[in-house]
């Protein structure tokens, strides 16, 4: 299993992506990829700002093809076990001086709550999460 963290799967959906994020998603199992809850908030939050800034849906209609068709069924919530694993990646990061996101801590739980892997640009964002990571954006990953 690997979950798309924001930057991926907005890179995805633009009209002219990045050449590794590209070759990337065809070397890829479409059925090993997933959402998490907290990117399909980010991508609808920047969806509606969109609107509001542009008057464009654009991004409405993309985020509703991924979520009804493209990973329909394979949009993983933040339950179970992760929000208290969520709460103790957030204290253990402050503690080391090195705060992590609220977003980016409920995304690192539910990959470490599903054993998955988390697919981002922004791999020093989860440093010291003993997070499985890879980078669609670098060549060969």
């Amino acid at each position: 299993m690997i979950v798309l963290d924001t930057n991926v799967i907005s890179e995805a959906s633009k009209p002219a992506p990045d050449a590794n994020v590209s070759a990337w998603f065809r070397k890829q199992d479409l059925l090993d990829l997933y959402l998490s809850g907290p990117v399909v908030m980010e991508q609808s939050f920047g969806a509606e700002r969109f609107l509001t800034k542009t008057g464009s849906d654009r991004y409405i209609k993309v985020l509703d093809h991924l979520m009804s068709q493209q990973f329909a069924g394979r949009i993983v919530e933040f339950a179970g076990s992760a929000p208290l694993l969520a709460g103790k990646l957030r204290a253990a990061r402050e503690r080391i001086g090195r705060p992590i996101s609220l977003s980016d801590a409920m995304i690192a739980a539910i990959c470490l709550a599903h054993d998955a892997t988390l697919a981002t640009r922004n791999v020093r964002d989860f440093d010291g999460l003993d997070l499985k990571l890879v980078n669609p954006f670098e060549a060969g990953a």
